[in-house]
């Protein structure tokens, strides 16, 4: 009977550290897919905030509720009155249920938003997703361009899909220092002040109704002292892939002892005459970097 005892002790032994040993392997292996931008769909969303178990993910918008504000207190789904300036797409068409539509349309009043034709969300009422100077952030998002007309002629007109926002205005000293825009059929990024613009997609036509993936790695400073990474997976890519990068860069455009805070906005601002826009937003992430 003793003898039976000490194997069943040794049994149980063997069997707690490999479950231990299979915990520990699986948690850095997803956090592994993590850092090489392999976790993307929605179908791993569990998976993915075990993995951020230290508070990495200070925002996850996945609209896997059904609804525009993603189910969190101070996501807003849109300003302009239109009854169709926001809604929800089912199915996504990206491995998810839903995912947040935004919709303008040239000089119609419906679609005015503090003085311009847009339809945006934003983030701007929750306090841990504000940034500031000496905060080090990621951010995530995906879209999908839903029947882009092609430019042909004429003014650029650009059209906003993804800004990284200073609250204020010229006044107050305060930008915008990031935006992910379209231009003629191109996609561009535009910095603060347009003090320097990148074309990462030069003919949006071949992606349009499919979606793009885009990641910002971002510490924010006051001074230049900063950097900025901004990364990108096409339809058809695997991984995601740098595309532009700014380091020894002053990233935080404002000043916080005026009330400058840093947030973050998505859907569209800004189309060419008698054009109408529409994109489809989701998995818009805020992570805290380092990863722990």
């Amino acid at each position: 009977m003793k003898k039976t005892q000490i194997n069943l002790q040794k049994y149980l032994v063997v069997a707690l550290l490999f479950f231990t040993t299979a915990c520990s392997k699986n948690e850095t292996e997803l956090k592994n897919q993590v850092q090489d931008g392999n976790l993307t769909g929605k179908k791993i969303t569990n998976e993915q905030d075990s993995t951020f178990n230290n508070g990495d993910v200070i925002l996850d918008v996945n609209y896997e509720n059904g609804t525009t504000s993603s189910g969190i207190t101070g996501v807003t789904g849109t300003h302009a009155p239109a009854a169709d300036a926001v809604y929800m797409v089912n199915p996504a068409g990206n491995g998810s249920n839903y995912a947040i539509a935004h919709k303008i349309v040239y000089g119609d009043p419906d679609y005015l938003s503090d003085g311009s034709i847009r339809s945006e969300s934003d983030a701007v009422a929750i306090p841990s997703a504000r940034f500031f100077p000496g905060d080090e952030r990621r951010y995530e998002f995906s879209v999908l361009l839903k029947d882009w007309t092609p430019w042909v002629s004429g003014p650029t007109y650009e059209t906003n899909v993804f800004q990284l926002k200073v609250s204020g205005n010229s006044t107050t000293g305060s930008g915008v220092p990031l935006q992910f825009r379209t231009a003629r059929n191109a996609m561009r990024l535009r910095y603060e002040g347009s003090s320097s613009i990148k074309d990462i997609i030069p003919n949006l036509q071949l992606y349009v109704n499919q979606w793009m993936h885009f990641r910002v790695d971002v510490l924010w400073a006051d001074s230049a002292t900063g950097y900025m990474r901004t990364y990108m997976k096409l339809p058809g890519q695997s991984n995601y892939v740098l595309v532009d990068e700014k380091t020894n860069y002053r990233t935080f455009a404002g000043n916080v002892a005026v009330g400058n805070l840093g947030y973050i906005k998505w859907g569209v601002y800004g189309t060419q005459e008698g054009l109408t826009r529409i994109a489809y937003h989701d998995n818009i992430r805020i992570i805290k970097l380092p990863l722990q």
